[in-house]
């Protein structure tokens, strides 16, 4: 019995051996190979600059970071069939042809990070990569991500693509990652994300968008993402944010909004609304403009200093505002469309209603009598109500000494009926419409014409009187 022990134990230990020396047997020069807890060829930092053609078949794990290769070819990793974990950040590639990592079904995760020169994937590259559940792609020096780059990667769950030159977000870049959790986008030059950006990630926890150009988010842009649970867009470029995008992501714990050039108007109302009722962690929003919220962080303020439409004094930040007419970014700040009970909501307090603001020069129809549109803007001109200082006063404010002031008008200006100009000079028929309402020629102001029409008769109405005055003498 103890023999027959001994002889199996022997015979382990052979089998052991042989298996130890299979694996050891072709290790590559420079390199470290062992077979636990897994078949591994180690070789970083051996100044290496084209990858070893001896890499054992029976590898499952291949180190290869920190070296001097600058080219993958498409047999560099061909026999390694059960390869699950391969690493070659910290080199010096500059290309990788697209069936590098062609028959690798079983690979798990990917480094390539740290490669400065990379700039560009081909597309294909990564197919077939049905289990590839880590790809690190950060600091490559990457510009774009290639149409259809992360097709295929079901299984992924970690992605990394910041510290890179990306100018874009393309639509449906990764449509096939639905169990994507993990995105980092952080460190590149990405100026908005547009609608289709993030479709399909219905699984992300984490999506990191800081330090980047981002000037404005589409309303939609995050309609997919009803999983995620921290949101980065500190350090950008967004001076408005659309709380339309931010209403899908109702598992939101963490978000990040600082350091960005906010604009507490009338425009950040909806997303100052949203912030009231968040319960999760958020930073705070200090506000660029206007000047006298300068400093104030947006969540704290009261519904009433939100009023108002701003105007930076060079230009600003383009907005999105979401609408159709608004795929491009706009060169100056949109103001709110006036509330229908508060004109004056639109204004920055302490505005004149024609100092700078947007709407200046917007005058409904009808207010401007034909053939005076160069003359100085009355009330009516105004689309606030409001007179402004540079204005005469209306010739309602003017009260004849004889005359009693109107009563209220409890209906609206009737229409007048127009003039013959065949009977009627131009000049009589202005002071027949002028005077056909009021009783007498000097019922003017009770006659509903408009203020800036009123203002123009005034010297026409006193040559009248003087002709008929000297004409009975």
């Amino acid at each position: 019995m103890k023999r027959a022990s001994a002889r199996g134990s022997q015979l382990l230990a052979w089998v052991l051996w042989l298996q130890a020396w299979r694996v050891a047997a072709p290790c590559p020069g420079a390199c470290v190979c062992y077979s636990e807890p897994k078949v591994t060829t180690s070789c970083p930092q051996q100044g290496l600059q084209a990858v070893p053609a001896d890499i054992p078949a029976a590898s499952q794990r291949v180190f290869l970071h920190g070296n001097r290769i600058a080219y993958v070819p498409a047999a560099g990793f061909r026999a390694c069939r059960n390869l699950t974990i391969l690493w070659l950040h910290s080199n010096a590639l500059a290309h990788i042809d697209a069936a590098a990592f062609s028959g690798l079904a079983l690979l798990e995760q990917l480094d390539l990070s740290d490669n400065a020169q990379l700039r560009a994937v081909d597309p294909a590259t990564f197919r077939g990569l049905g289990r590839l559940h880590t790809l690190h792609l950060d600091r490559c020096g990457l510009r774009e991500l290639g149409p259809g780059l992360f097709r295929g990667l079901a299984a992924l769950q970690y992605l990394y693509l910041q510290d890179n030159g990306l100018q874009a977000l393309p639509d449906d870049a990764f449509s096939d990652l639905g169990n994507l959790t993990h995105l980092f986008l952080h460190g590149n030059r990405i100026p908005s994300v547009p609608e289709r950006a993030f479709r399909g990630l219905h699984s992300l926890d984490r999506l990191l968008l800081h330090q980047n150009r981002v000037a404005r988010v589409h309303p939609h842009a995050f309609r997919d993402l009803g999983r995620l649970m921290t949101l980065y867009l500190f350090a950008n470029n967004l001076s408005a944010l659309p709380a339309e995008a931010l209403a899908p992501l109702r598992s939101l714990q963490y978000l990040r909004l600082n350091d960005n050039p906010w604009v507490c108007d009338c425009r950040a109302r909806p997303l100052w609304a949203w912030l009231q009722q968040f319960r999760g962690s958020s930073s705070e929003l200090p506000c660029s403009l206007p000047a006298r919220l300068a400093g104030r962080d947006l969540k704290r303020l009261a519904a009433p200093d939100l009023e108002g439409c701003a105007v930076a004094s060079r230009p600003a930040p383009p907005i999105w505002t979401g609408g159709p007419a608004d795929e491009e970014p706009l060169g100056l700040p949109k103001c709110c469309q006036p509330d229908a009970m508060d004109k004056a909501s639109v204004l920055e307090a302490g505005r004149p209603a024609s100092a700078g603001n947007a709407l200046k020069g917007r005058v409904p129809p009808g207010d401007i009598a034909p053939g005076n549109r160069s003359g100085p803007r009355h009330i009516n001109d105004s689309p606030f109500g409001t007179l402004p200082g540079s204005a005469e006063p209306p010739l309602t404010a003017v009260q004849p000494e004889s005359s009693q002031p109107p009563g209220s008008p409890t209906t609206g200006p009737r229409r007048r009926p127009g003039c013959s100009r065949k009977n009627r000079t131009r000049s009589q028929c202005r002071l027949g419409q002028a005077g056909s309402g009021g009783g007498g020629s000097g019922g003017v102001e009770g006659s509903g014409a408009p203020p800036g029409l009123a203002c123009g008769l005034v010297p026409l109405a006193l040559t009248l009187v003087l002709w008929t005055v000297l004409g009975r003498c």
